[in-house]
């Protein structure tokens, strides 16, 4: 029997179709609970930013820092008619595994994949590979911090576009609400900083302030928790979905567990 039977863990991951974190922790016997904090959709793309993506073959570089940076992104391409074999010889360069993963969907394989998770890691590995005279794009969502832009602009050509924005969705009441609130559950999952925050807000327009038992992927999303008196109990050091549900299992399995 796994660790992980009967263990009742809460998502606040957006919901999709295949979601693998999920995935792995069901195959280890927990039960999960959907409760999203956030979903994200395509923006209405700027004229200047339809000039971009129509000139995308003239590019070198494109980069992209999430999985739905890419899933936007080439949604965009095929609204505007785009054959996407435009990008062919265009270098692609992501954070973590699930985001190269998105990528290899459409027949294009990452030319650089960060070995670490944040945009100071990505910047320092592709500033080693970027010529002056290069194009890069970046495509990427409304909340990413301009850290990738600020630190590329004196060394190559660069530009921005946002192909998706995060909405927060809203709860007055939920079974959910009312399991943490009974502290019925083993752990919470937080994979980004916007579904803490809302979920810290929709904690608060509830009247629950007690600790919760969370458990996190990648250091942005546990500063966030932390610069709200939230330690968690698990920081994945990887971001794909196996290393953070083997890392869960761990936890729970341990002495330091006690539910």
């Amino acid at each position: 029997m796994s660790t992980l039977t009967g263990k009742i863990i809460i998502s606040t991951r957006p919901l999709t179709e295949d979601d693998s974190i999920k995935n792995h922790l069901t195959a280890k016997g927990a039960y999960v609970l959907d409760f999203p904090m956030i979903k994200t959709c395509g923006v209405e793309l700027t004229v200047e930013q339809t000039s971009i993506l129509r000139a995308i073959n003239e590019y070198e570089w494109i980069v992209f820092t999430s999985k739905n940076g890419v899933i936007h992104f080439y949604k965009q391409l095929n609204e505007l008619n785009i054959d996407e074999k435009v990008t062919a010889r265009t270098k692609i360069a992501v954070i973590g595994k699930s985001t190269g993963e998105e990528v290899l969907k459409h027949n294009k394989s990452p030319y650089l994949i960060s070995s670490e998770k944040t945009s100071e890691d990505l910047l320092a590995e592709i500033q080693k590979e970027i010529k002056p005279c290069d194009k890069v794009l970046l495509a990427l969502g409304e909340l990413a911090e301009d850290k990738l832009e600020k630190g590329l602009v004196h060394r190559c050509i660069v530009h921005r576009i946002n192909v998706y924005k995060t909405i927060e969705l809203e709860y007055t009441s939920n079974d959910v609400i009312d399991r943490i609130r009974d502290d019925n559950y083993q752990m919470i999952l937080f994979t980004s900083p916007s579904g803490f925050r809302n979920f810290n807000r929709i904690m608060l327009a509830n009247n629950i302030s007690s600790n919760i038992r969370a458990a996190c992927i990648g250091k942005t999303t546990e500063m966030e928790l932390l610069k709200n008196n939230c330690s968690p109990l698990v920081v994945s050091p990887k971001s794909d979905a196996e290393s953070f549900a083997n890392e869960i299992e761990k936890y729970l399995a341990s002495p330091s567990s006690s539910k």
